[in-house]
């Protein structure tokens, strides 16, 4: 690949990626240029009116090659973003394809690779799941660490917290390294209690389990899952269903976990047997209990952050795997909660 620079108009500068091979280029601009719209996207300038993005570094297709024009003082940027470009090129030859999620996932890791001159690794995966993120990169190596016990994945929506622990799971029952995955969650939901919901006790509860299953789906397929399923190897159950067991040889998941109570949060943490390990999920900012009563999620977390054998992994909206502006609608939200607090610290 060659690079060469050019000055562009006054106080920017202008670097030109020329890239051979038409068939990677087609694949890294993506259809009607998405892909490199994406990669721009990350180079928006917040500061700008609302209304009039403007980006610190703008990227266009020319031919098969990449301009990259930036101002002057936005020199590092430029660097990053041909880096992500490089990055995805040196990947397009290993794989002779890209996708979205490939280039998602150079925009993350060029924040931490880019600093240390590191190229893109080929992407990892998990049972199948590709890992998009750095701190995602973390949490399954987490998962995966026999060093570790207690695995506590927090933050927002869509970082794929539930999805890589399951992923997690799938691959130790397949190693045998575990007899059994039990999945469990506290059946609290917005506004909703059990007993307004229609059916047993099974059929009231199975809405509140469906994304579980839904991620098992994804590892297993339908059949294998209810094979699985029938021969006791998987368990998904409401958490006051935990009480009085002792989970040996499991690799247990503690979902949407911000809803348990401290009490709910030390049963659960405390039914762990030999040769099981327990990774705890949740999203702080979505606690659905009534006012007065404490999440045992941000309590455990305070509590055991610097135990032997836990584990405490925090996820942003830079980690949000979920359509981009997924991220940005937490983004906002966060925003709006530190507003508030700010204003109730100066009025109190």
């Amino acid at each position: 690949m060659f690079m060469s620079k050019a000055h562009a108009t006054p106080g920017e500068d202008q670097q030109i990626i020329a890239i051979a091979d038409a068939g990677c280029a087609q694949a890294l601009f993506g259809a009607l240029h998405r892909h490199l719209a994406l990669i721009q996207e990350d180079f928006r300038d917040s500061e700008s009116p609302r209304g009039t993005p403007a980006y610190h570094v703008t990227i266009n297709a020319q031919g098969n090659d990449v301009a990259l024009r930036a101002r002057l003082e936005a020199g590092e940027e430029r660097a990053r973003a041909a880096w992500i470009i490089d990055s995805l090129v040196a990947l397009y030859a290993r794989k002779r394809k890209l996708r979205e999620g490939d280039v998602l996932a150079a925009i993350a890791f060029s924040r931490r690779l880019h600093a240390s001159g590191a190229a893109l690794p080929d992407l990892p995966q998990l049972g199948g799941l590709t890992l998009r993120t750095p701190r995602q990169l973390h949490y399954a190596e987490a998962l995966g660490s026999s060093d570790l016990d207690l695995i506590l994945g927090i933050g927002p929506a869509g970082t794929g917290k539930t999805y890589i622990a399951v992923a997690a799971a799938v691959e130790a029952l397949r190693a045998e390294r575990v007899d059994r995955i039990v999945v469990t969650r506290p059946a609290v939901e917005a506004g909703e209690r059990l007993g307004f919901l229609p059916g047993d006790l099974a059929e009231k509860v199975d809405p509140y389990l469906q994304p579980i299953w839904d991620a098992f789906r994804g590892q297993f397929g339908e059949a294998e899952l209810r094979s699985r399923r029938d021969r006791k190897q998987i368990e998904v159950a409401p958490l006051a269903f935990m009480r009085g067991r002792t989970l040996s040889n499991a690799f247990v998941i503690v979902d949407e976990a911000q809803n348990a109570t401290i009490p709910q949060m030390k049963m659960v943490l405390t039914r762990l047997g030999e040769g099981s390990r327990m990774v705890v999920t949740g999203d702080p900012s979505q606690v659905d209990l009534p006012r007065h009563e404490p999440s045992g999620l941000a309590h455990a977390v305070g509590l055991l952050e610097g135990v032997v054998g836990v584990e405490v992994v925090r996820f942003a909206a830079v980690d949000v795997v979920r359509h981009r502006l997924v991220a940005r609608v937490i983004a906002a939200y966060d925003a709006e909660d530190t507003r508030k607090r700010e204003a109730m610290a100066k009025d109190g």
